[in-house]
Protein backbone atom coordinates (compact mmCIF):
# COMPACT_ATOMS: atom_id res chain seq x y z
CA UNK A 1 0.00 0.00 0.00
CA UNK A 2 2.61 2.44 0.89
CA UNK A 3 4.43 1.78 -2.48
CA UNK A 4 1.16 2.36 -4.60
CA UNK A 5 0.77 5.81 -2.82
CA UNK A 6 4.66 6.78 -3.16
CA UNK A 7 5.00 5.84 -6.73
CA UNK A 8 1.32 5.72 -8.18
CA UNK A 9 -0.32 4.04 -10.64
CA UNK A 10 2.19 1.63 -12.76
CA UNK A 11 5.11 3.87 -10.45
CA UNK A 12 4.81 6.95 -12.82
CA UNK A 13 6.22 8.72 -9.64
CA UNK A 14 9.04 6.07 -9.45
CA UNK A 15 12.01 8.34 -9.40
CA UNK A 16 10.10 11.07 -10.51
CA UNK A 17 7.77 14.47 -9.67
CA UNK A 18 4.10 15.10 -10.59
CA UNK A 19 6.01 17.42 -14.00
CA UNK A 20 7.83 15.16 -15.25
CA UNK A 21 11.21 15.37 -13.93
CA UNK A 22 13.42 13.66 -11.24
CA UNK A 23 13.77 14.16 -7.78
CA UNK A 24 17.26 13.73 -6.13
CA UNK A 25 17.18 10.00 -4.58
CA UNK A 26 17.40 9.49 -1.01
CA UNK A 27 21.01 8.39 -0.25
CA UNK A 28 21.44 5.16 2.37
CA UNK A 29 25.12 4.48 4.08
CA UNK A 30 25.22 0.72 5.31
CA UNK A 31 27.64 0.18 7.35
CA UNK A 32 28.03 -3.91 8.15
CA UNK A 33 30.56 -6.38 6.79
CA UNK A 34 29.61 -6.10 3.05
CA UNK A 35 27.49 -7.57 0.25
CA UNK A 36 27.63 -11.02 -1.32
CA UNK A 37 28.69 -10.18 -5.08
CA UNK A 38 32.33 -12.03 -6.37
CA UNK A 39 30.28 -15.48 -6.77
CA UNK A 40 28.40 -16.05 -9.84
CA UNK A 41 25.34 -17.22 -7.64
CA UNK A 42 25.41 -14.17 -5.79
CA UNK A 43 25.56 -11.85 -8.54
CA UNK A 44 22.25 -13.73 -10.70
CA UNK A 45 20.32 -12.97 -7.04
CA UNK A 46 21.49 -9.94 -6.27
CA UNK A 47 20.94 -8.30 -10.58
CA UNK A 48 17.50 -7.47 -9.69
CA UNK A 49 18.99 -4.76 -6.36
CA UNK A 50 22.35 -4.02 -7.68
CA UNK A 51 20.98 -1.38 -9.62
CA UNK A 52 20.96 0.93 -6.13
CA UNK A 53 24.45 0.15 -5.57
CA UNK A 54 26.13 3.65 -5.51
CA UNK A 55 29.50 3.24 -3.85
CA UNK A 56 30.89 0.85 -1.82
CA UNK A 57 34.04 0.53 0.34
CA UNK A 58 35.94 -1.06 3.09
CA UNK A 59 37.61 1.11 6.18
CA UNK A 60 39.42 -1.59 6.90
CA UNK A 61 43.01 -1.71 7.51
CA UNK A 62 45.12 -3.43 4.63
CA UNK A 63 41.58 -3.56 2.71
CA UNK A 64 40.16 -2.60 -0.16
CA UNK A 65 36.95 -2.43 -1.99
CA UNK A 66 36.83 -5.62 -3.53
CA UNK A 67 36.93 -7.16 -0.32
CA UNK A 68 33.39 -5.68 0.49
CA UNK A 69 31.77 -7.65 -2.16
CA UNK A 70 32.79 -10.52 0.30
CA UNK A 71 30.31 -11.30 2.63
CA UNK A 72 30.55 -14.96 4.20
CA UNK A 73 28.42 -14.33 6.65
CA UNK A 74 25.09 -13.64 4.78
CA UNK A 75 24.64 -10.86 7.53
CA UNK A 76 25.59 -7.66 5.26
CA UNK A 77 23.72 -8.41 2.73
CA UNK A 78 20.47 -9.22 4.21
CA UNK A 79 20.90 -5.94 5.93
CA UNK A 80 21.19 -4.13 2.76
CA UNK A 81 18.27 -6.06 1.30
CA UNK A 82 15.87 -4.81 4.09
CA UNK A 83 16.73 -1.56 2.81
CA UNK A 84 16.26 -1.72 -1.01
CA UNK A 85 13.18 -3.72 -0.22
CA UNK A 86 11.69 -0.80 1.81
CA UNK A 87 12.80 1.90 -0.35
CA UNK A 88 13.47 0.53 -3.31
CA UNK A 89 14.34 4.06 -5.15
CA UNK A 90 17.32 4.87 -2.76
CA UNK A 91 20.75 5.00 -3.22
CA UNK A 92 22.85 2.53 -1.32
CA UNK A 93 26.59 3.21 -0.09
CA UNK A 94 28.27 0.18 1.38
CA UNK A 95 30.66 0.02 4.14
CA UNK A 96 32.52 -2.33 5.05
CA UNK A 97 33.48 -2.21 9.02
CA UNK A 98 33.29 -5.48 10.32
CA UNK A 99 35.97 -8.27 9.69
CA UNK A 100 36.60 -11.86 10.35
CA UNK A 101 39.08 -12.61 13.19
CA UNK A 102 39.17 -16.60 13.67
CA UNK A 103 35.27 -17.64 14.35
CA UNK A 104 34.27 -14.14 15.18
CA UNK A 105 32.82 -11.13 13.01
CA UNK A 106 34.50 -8.01 14.61
CA UNK A 107 33.28 -4.47 14.63
CA UNK A 108 36.44 -2.00 14.29
CA UNK A 109 35.56 0.91 15.79
CA UNK A 110 38.49 3.26 14.10
CA UNK A 111 36.86 1.91 10.57
CA UNK A 112 33.17 2.95 11.95
CA UNK A 113 34.48 6.20 12.61
CA UNK A 114 36.38 6.75 9.08
CA UNK A 115 32.99 5.32 7.24
CA UNK A 116 30.65 7.96 8.97
CA UNK A 117 32.71 11.04 8.27
CA UNK A 118 33.24 9.41 4.46
CA UNK A 119 29.67 9.04 4.27
CA UNK A 120 28.07 12.35 6.01
CA UNK A 121 30.56 14.29 4.55
CA UNK A 122 28.75 16.57 1.68
CA UNK A 123 32.45 16.67 -0.28
CA UNK A 124 32.43 12.75 0.37
CA UNK A 125 28.91 10.80 -0.06
CA UNK A 126 27.17 12.91 1.44
CA UNK A 127 24.24 10.48 2.02
CA UNK A 128 20.86 11.10 3.98
CA UNK A 129 21.00 8.28 6.62
CA UNK A 130 23.39 5.99 8.20
CA UNK A 131 22.04 2.74 8.93
CA UNK A 132 24.62 0.26 11.94
CA UNK A 133 23.36 -2.85 12.38
CA UNK A 134 25.96 -3.60 15.30
CA UNK A 135 26.95 -2.26 18.86
CA UNK A 136 28.64 -3.03 21.99
CA UNK A 137 28.23 -2.11 25.47
CA UNK A 138 30.22 1.13 26.49
CA UNK A 139 30.55 4.71 24.58
CA UNK A 140 33.71 5.43 22.41
CA UNK A 141 35.03 8.40 21.96
CA UNK A 142 36.17 8.45 18.10
CA UNK A 143 32.91 7.09 16.90
CA UNK A 144 30.95 9.56 19.42
CA UNK A 145 32.57 12.25 17.58
CA UNK A 146 31.97 11.13 14.28
CA UNK A 147 28.45 10.65 14.96
CA UNK A 148 28.29 14.12 16.31
CA UNK A 149 29.63 15.44 12.72
CA UNK A 150 27.44 13.10 11.46
CA UNK A 151 24.09 14.54 13.61
CA UNK A 152 25.71 18.40 12.42
CA UNK A 153 25.60 17.36 8.81
CA UNK A 154 21.95 16.61 8.69
CA UNK A 155 22.48 12.71 8.56
CA UNK A 156 20.33 10.37 10.12
CA UNK A 157 21.70 7.81 12.51
CA UNK A 158 19.88 4.15 13.10
CA UNK A 159 21.01 1.79 15.07
CA UNK A 160 20.10 -1.53 16.39
CA UNK A 161 19.50 -2.26 20.17
CA UNK A 162 20.51 -5.86 21.05
CA UNK A 163 19.62 -9.41 21.16
CA UNK A 164 20.33 -10.01 24.30
CA UNK A 165 17.14 -9.86 26.13
CA UNK A 166 17.20 -10.29 29.66
CA UNK A 167 20.91 -11.54 30.02
CA UNK A 168 23.90 -9.30 30.30
CA UNK A 169 24.11 -6.36 28.73
CA UNK A 170 20.44 -6.24 29.21
CA UNK A 171 20.52 -2.72 27.54
CA UNK A 172 20.58 -1.00 24.91
CA UNK A 173 23.93 -1.29 23.20
CA UNK A 174 26.53 1.49 21.62
CA UNK A 175 25.94 3.40 19.17
CA UNK A 176 22.10 2.64 19.31
CA UNK A 177 22.14 4.63 23.22
CA UNK A 178 23.98 7.71 21.76
CA UNK A 179 21.39 10.51 22.00
CA UNK A 180 21.98 11.24 18.00
CA UNK A 181 20.86 7.84 17.01
CA UNK A 182 17.32 6.61 16.19
CA UNK A 183 17.43 3.03 18.11
CA UNK A 184 15.42 0.25 16.55
CA UNK A 185 14.08 -2.65 18.33
CA UNK A 186 12.79 -6.12 16.55
CA UNK A 187 9.14 -7.17 16.13
CA UNK A 188 7.14 -9.94 14.84
CA UNK A 189 4.86 -9.24 11.27
CA UNK A 190 1.82 -8.13 14.01
CA UNK A 191 3.74 -5.42 15.63
CA UNK A 192 4.47 -8.09 18.95
CA UNK A 193 8.00 -7.08 20.52
CA UNK A 194 10.39 -9.64 20.31
CA UNK A 195 11.79 -11.78 23.07
CA UNK A 196 15.33 -10.89 22.48
CA UNK A 197 14.96 -6.84 22.80
CA UNK A 198 16.83 -5.17 25.17
CA UNK A 199 14.99 -4.79 28.72
CA UNK A 200 16.34 -2.21 30.79
CA UNK A 201 15.44 0.97 28.85
CA UNK A 202 13.16 3.09 30.21
CA UNK A 203 16.05 5.59 31.60
CA UNK A 204 17.62 6.25 28.88
CA UNK A 205 14.19 8.21 27.65
CA UNK A 206 14.53 6.75 24.19
CA UNK A 207 11.22 6.14 21.94
CA UNK A 208 11.51 2.44 21.43
CA UNK A 209 10.79 2.10 17.68
CA UNK A 210 10.28 -1.56 16.64
CA UNK A 211 10.29 -3.26 12.33
CA UNK A 212 10.01 -6.05 11.51
CA UNK A 213 13.12 -8.62 13.08
CA UNK A 214 11.80 -11.92 12.50
CA UNK A 215 12.03 -14.83 9.39
CA UNK A 216 13.26 -12.23 7.61
CA UNK A 217 14.57 -13.57 3.98
CA UNK A 218 17.52 -12.81 2.02
CA UNK A 219 17.87 -13.22 -2.00
CA UNK A 220 21.42 -15.10 -1.77
CA UNK A 221 19.92 -17.32 1.04
CA UNK A 222 17.26 -19.97 1.65
CA UNK A 223 17.91 -19.22 5.07
CA UNK A 224 16.11 -16.52 7.39
CA UNK A 225 17.29 -14.08 9.43
CA UNK A 226 16.43 -12.68 13.36
CA UNK A 227 17.52 -10.06 15.07
CA UNK A 228 17.04 -6.48 15.70
CA UNK A 229 19.94 -6.53 13.33
CA UNK A 230 17.30 -6.66 10.46
CA UNK A 231 14.65 -4.23 11.98
CA UNK A 232 17.52 -1.03 11.97
CA UNK A 233 17.37 -1.05 7.89
CA UNK A 234 13.83 -1.35 7.75
CA UNK A 235 13.32 1.51 10.02
CA UNK A 236 16.05 3.61 8.08
CA UNK A 237 14.21 2.61 5.04
CA UNK A 238 10.99 3.87 6.20
CA UNK A 239 12.85 7.32 7.30
CA UNK A 240 13.95 6.89 3.38
CA UNK A 241 10.58 7.08 2.27
CA UNK A 242 9.65 9.79 4.38
CA UNK A 243 12.54 12.21 2.88
CA UNK A 244 11.17 10.82 -0.75
CA UNK A 245 7.88 12.14 -0.17
CA UNK A 246 9.00 15.66 0.91
CA UNK A 247 11.03 15.32 -2.59
CA UNK A 248 7.74 14.87 -3.85
CA UNK A 249 5.09 17.17 -4.98
CA UNK A 250 3.32 19.26 -3.35
CA UNK A 251 6.44 19.42 -1.03
CA UNK A 252 9.24 19.27 -3.95
CA UNK A 253 9.92 23.00 -3.01
CA UNK A 254 9.51 23.17 0.76
CA UNK A 255 13.19 23.56 2.10
CA UNK A 256 11.45 24.36 5.64
CA UNK A 257 9.97 20.64 5.52
CA UNK A 258 13.30 19.21 4.64
CA UNK A 259 15.60 20.81 6.80
CA UNK A 260 12.72 19.59 9.64
CA UNK A 261 13.50 16.22 8.60
CA UNK A 262 17.19 16.18 8.90
CA UNK A 263 16.92 16.29 12.12
CA UNK A 264 16.82 13.83 14.46
CA UNK A 265 13.64 14.93 16.55
CA UNK A 266 12.19 16.23 13.24
CA UNK A 267 11.80 12.74 12.00
CA UNK A 268 11.29 10.80 15.41
CA UNK A 269 7.77 13.39 15.44
CA UNK A 270 7.09 11.82 11.75
CA UNK A 271 7.49 8.49 12.92
CA UNK A 272 5.67 8.52 16.00
CA UNK A 273 2.45 9.60 14.16
CA UNK A 274 3.17 6.24 11.95
CA UNK A 275 3.47 3.66 14.06
CA UNK A 276 1.49 1.95 16.98
CA UNK A 277 2.00 0.82 20.26
CA UNK A 278 2.38 -2.35 20.98
CA UNK A 279 3.72 -4.34 24.40
CA UNK A 280 4.10 -3.23 28.14
CA UNK A 281 6.55 -1.62 27.55
CA UNK A 282 5.07 0.68 24.95
CA UNK A 283 6.93 -0.63 21.71
CA UNK A 284 6.07 1.65 18.43
CA UNK A 285 5.44 -0.93 16.11
CA UNK A 286 6.28 1.28 12.26
CA UNK A 287 3.73 1.15 9.92
CA UNK A 288 4.24 4.01 7.10
CA UNK A 289 0.93 3.00 5.61
CA UNK A 290 -0.67 4.90 8.42
CA UNK A 291 0.81 8.35 7.20
CA UNK A 292 2.42 7.43 3.66
CA UNK A 293 -0.93 5.51 1.98
CA UNK A 294 -5.05 5.53 2.70
CA UNK A 295 -7.83 3.31 3.98
CA UNK A 296 -8.91 3.01 0.20
CA UNK A 297 -5.32 1.87 -1.49
CA UNK A 298 -6.33 4.40 -4.38
CA UNK A 299 -2.54 5.82 -5.47
CA UNK A 300 -2.73 9.33 -3.73
CA UNK A 301 -2.65 11.37 -6.70
CA UNK A 302 -0.09 13.79 -7.77
CA UNK A 303 -0.16 16.25 -5.33
CA UNK A 304 -2.49 18.83 -6.19
CA UNK A 305 -5.71 20.39 -3.98
CA UNK A 306 -8.23 17.33 -3.59
CA UNK A 307 -5.99 14.35 -4.06
CA UNK A 308 -5.13 12.21 -0.96
CA UNK A 309 -1.07 13.29 -1.34
CA UNK A 310 -1.91 17.21 -0.85
CA UNK A 311 -3.43 15.77 2.42
CA UNK A 312 -0.90 14.00 3.53
CA UNK A 313 1.42 16.57 2.82
CA UNK A 314 -0.16 18.71 5.21
CA UNK A 315 -0.90 16.53 7.58
CA UNK A 316 3.12 16.28 7.84
CA UNK A 317 3.68 19.71 8.04
CA UNK A 318 1.49 19.83 11.32
CA UNK A 319 3.04 17.22 12.69
CA UNK A 320 6.51 19.19 12.24
CA UNK A 321 5.38 22.66 13.10
CA UNK A 322 3.97 21.18 17.05
CA UNK A 323 8.01 21.59 17.43
CA UNK A 324 9.22 23.69 14.78
CA UNK A 325 6.67 26.58 14.67
CA UNK A 326 3.89 27.82 12.07
CA UNK A 327 7.21 28.92 9.62
CA UNK A 328 6.96 25.45 8.40
CA UNK A 329 5.44 24.46 5.41
CA UNK A 330 4.79 28.02 4.39
CA UNK A 331 5.78 27.30 1.03
CA UNK A 332 3.09 25.15 0.44
CA UNK A 333 0.56 25.79 3.54
CA UNK A 334 0.73 29.85 4.21
CA UNK A 335 -0.25 29.94 7.50
CA UNK A 336 -3.47 32.08 6.76
CA UNK A 337 -5.07 30.37 4.41
CA UNK A 338 -4.19 26.81 4.81
CA UNK A 339 -6.99 25.49 6.53
CA UNK A 340 -9.27 27.35 3.88
CA UNK A 341 -7.31 25.63 0.92
CA UNK A 342 -7.85 22.19 3.08
CA UNK A 343 -11.36 22.63 3.23
CA UNK A 344 -12.04 23.55 -0.23
CA UNK A 345 -9.85 20.44 -1.49
CA UNK A 346 -12.24 18.07 -0.04
CA UNK A 347 -10.04 15.83 1.82
CA UNK A 348 -9.96 17.14 5.12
Amino acid sequence: MTHNFMYGLESRYFGFKADGERYKRVKVAILDNGIAYRKREHRNAMRKYWDCVVGYESFIDHENAMDVLNDDSGHGTAVTFQVMKTCPTAEVYICRVVQKIGDKWIVDQDAVARAIYQAADGKNWGVDIINMSFGWDYNHRVVGKAISFAKDQGVLLFASTSNYGLTTPADILYPASADEVISVDAADGLGNPAGFNPSSVAELGKDRFTAPGIGLCSPISDETFDGTSFASPIAAGVAALVLEFARQSPLENCQSVAECLRDRLGMVLVLRAMSKRKGEEKFKFLCPEMLLGDAWGTYGGDGRPGTRRYFVAYELVQILRKSYGKEVGQEVFPTVEERKDVAESGVA
